[in-house]
């Protein structure tokens, strides 16, 4: 009977043709075009094959070989695949109820390779089917033999002669008397060497006992008893072959019985269940080894199912809320996390049950933890068809480090706010010239208005005129006290801002500076500004101090030489604002130290306002940098990102 191969292979016409031409004779090949009519050939018992190979892109190759081996058991089963999907096929292999080793990968890289992969294959099946078919003949014409022995007995030699197994007769001892030539094939020795020779002698010293055993086993029986089929090792030429043997007592003569051994070889069979055990030794250690990694990890690590039900978790999970691995096992996320917890984040569980990975951060009250501040990231899991199967989970109790980051922005407004208090000191003097020019206008326009008055020369219209004077006057010098009011209060909120206003409005604070050094200023302030989050005094705080720092540096030219530039870009998602200046400049040493608390280049300077100003920027998620100017001077910039206002204010 022929060999039969299904081939589900995407219409590759080339390879059928080559494998027609070189298989061996009598191998017969058949083209699948469909799953369903695999299984049409399989329930209906035509044409069942013996071998049934399932190409790169045929989808869920796992269940096809799954029904396959359900609707017939025995079939070969050779699943193409690629390096990436090797190790997840070999897994579901591996733990699927269905499947046996009959069932193997095979990354194909050429025909040729291909051609000798099913052709041991068949020839494996044809020597199986050989096997079975002698040993039916061997007992039909034994059955036979019983009533006309003498008739048969060449038949049988000649029967022997030919079949695929390896057959020997030994006596008592364990002496071959004679073997067959498939037996001379099998062990690499003529009948001549082997002839007389202890049978055990043959194969290593390490199946010596197990043989004599055997031989012992098959002697003490009775009626034609056997010892059992045994397992045994054989070095060839071509390495080291496996053989199935048993070691049977069929026949007596008057002095001793005569022992009948049966050998197959399943070198191919062995090789793979090694493979297999190797397999599945690495894939347990690993596992422990990454068990035992997870649950040394303080993160709570956990895998929730599409139903919601947790399926794993690390010892630290089970710590957090008191409950045992067996008590979590299988519950839902709102039955361990709570009701109150679960109603915060089902927004990010939804989000990963369709596909995303998410990251947030929380403020959660656990029923055994009490409230607690969380980072968790939810990493959804794919099927090979791409559905989502459940998601990981992975939590951070990061409440220490939110409270740390409290105090440090509460120490860092404090810090901003003195240094707020100095800047006003610095420039009390320019404050106080600011304020006395329209209370001095002020004093004039009234004590006219009184002159006038009681002079009795004036008229309505004048006085009229006069007051007027004196309310603009009087809402110049509450502007000024307004803006810094504004400047020295303290607030940590963060709102909406635009960066263009803030450069406007800190100039207006500095306009007695600029009067006093005369720069020339140029704004180079972009229009298409972006609007950023952020705590607008702070921004301005720094503005002020940078535009100050500038002009400062510029004291030691001439007029006509200081020039001031102040820009303001929006560059991939960040708003960038340089403040440039034409002084003598820093040097690299300054460069370096410049952001250091303490370190000052003033004579009368403390050294914290650019150390404060660098901490500002970083708690608003920016950068602040120093440069040299290609014409002279140098050049503060400073970066804030430019956030998603909507989802922030929501």
């Amino acid at each position: 009977m022929s060999s039969r191969i299904a081939l589900f292979l995407d219409d590759d016409a080339e390879l059928l043709d080559y494998l027609n031409s070189h298989l061996s004779a009598g191998v017969m090949l058949g083209y699948v075009t469909s799953a369903d009519e695999l299984y049409t050939r399989l329930e209906d018992k035509l044409g069942v094959p013996d071998i049934l190979v399932l190409g790169l892109n045929v989808q869920e190759p796992i269940r096809i070989a799954e029904h396959t081996l359900v609707l017939h058991k025995g079939i070969k089963v050779i699943i193409f695949c690629d390096d990436n999907q090797k190790e997840t096929i070999r897994k579901s292999i591996l733990f699927s109820p269905f499947l046996s080793s009959d069932v193997t990968t095979y990354i194909y890289d050429n025909k040729d390779n291909f051609l000798d992969l099913l052709q041991q294959k068949v020839d494996v099946i044809e020597n199986q089917r050989n096997y079975a078919t002698t040993m039916a003949e061997v007992e039909r014409e034994r059955l036979a033999s019983m009533t006309g022995q003498p008739l048969v007995t060449n038949y049988l030699d000649r029967l022997l002669d030919r079949v695929p197994i390896g057959i020997l007769n030994l006596d008592s001892k364990g002496k071959i008397l004679n073997l067959n030539p498939c037996a001379q094939r099998l062990l690499k020795y003529s009948e001549r060497d082997l002839v007389s020779t202890y049978f055990y002698a043959v194969f290593p010293d390490t199946h010596e006992s197990q043989i004599k055993d055997m031989i012992a086993a098959a002697l003490s029986t009775q009626d034609r008893g056997h010892s059992g089929n045994q397992t045994v090792s054989f070095y060839g030429p071509k390495g080291k072959c496996y053989f199935d043997m048993t070691i049977s007592s069929l026949a007596k003569s008057a002095s001793e019985p005569i022992l009948t051994v049966i050998l197959q070889e399943v070198t191919l069979k062995v090789q793979e269940e090694n493979k297999r055990r190797k397999i599945e030794q690495a894939l347990h250690q690993s596992e422990q080894q990454l068990l035992l990694v997870i649950n040394a990890i303080p993160e709570l690590i956990a895998y929730v199912d599409k139903e919601l039900r947790y399926q794993f978790n690390n010892k630290a999970f089970e710590k957090w809320f008191g409950l045992s691995r067996q008590a979590i096992c299988g519950r839902v996320i709102w039955d361990v996390i709570g009701e109150p917890s679960y109603r915060i984040v089902e927004k990010y569980v939804r989000q990963a049950m369709a596909g995303n990975t998410v990251t947030f951060e929380e403020r959660l009250s656990y029923p055994n933890s009490g409230v607690v501040y969380i980072r968790s990231t939810y990493v959804p899991n794919f099927s090979e068809t791409g559905e989502v199967q459940g998601f990981v989970v992975l939590t951070s109790d990061i409440t220490q480090s939110k409270s740390d980051e409290e105090l440090e922005k509460k120490h860092l407004l404090e810090l901003a706010h003195t240094s707020r208090m100095i800047t006003i000191g610095e420039m009390s003097s320019q404050l106080a010239h600011e304020l006395s020019q329209p209370l001095t206008s002020i004093e004039a326009y009234s004590r006219a208005c009184i002159t006038l008055i009681q002079k009795d020369k004036t008229t309505k219209e004048e006085i009229l005129s006069a007051l007027e004077n004196v309310s603009s006057q009087a809402i110049r010098a509450q502007e000024i006290m307004h803006e810094l009011r504004n400047f020295v209060k303290k607030d940590d909120s963060r709102k909406t801002v635009c960066v263009n206003t803030l450069i406007n409005s800190a100039i207006k604070l500095l306009r007695l500076e600029f009067q006093e050094q005369d720069p020339e200023v140029e704004l180079k302030l972009s229009e298409d500004l972006p609007h950023v989050f952020a705590d607008r005094i702070l921004i301005e705080q720094i503005l002020i101090n940078l535009i100050k720092n500038a002009i400062e540096a510029m004291r030691v030219l001439v007029a006509e030489e200081r020039q001031l530039i102040i820009e303001s870009h929006n560059q991939s998602e960040e708003v960038l604002v340089s403040v440039h200046d034409s002084g003598p400049g820093l040097s690299e040493y300054e460069i370096n130290k410049i952001f250091e608390p303490f370190y000052t280049t003033k004579p009368e300077g403390m050294g914290m306002g650019l150390a404060i100003t660098r901490s500002i920027i970083y708690s608003h998620g920016g950068r602040l940098l120093v440069e040299k100017n290609t014409y002279g001077g140098t050049t503060f910039k400073f970066t804030l990102p430019v956030e998603d206002i909507e989802f922030i204010e929501a």
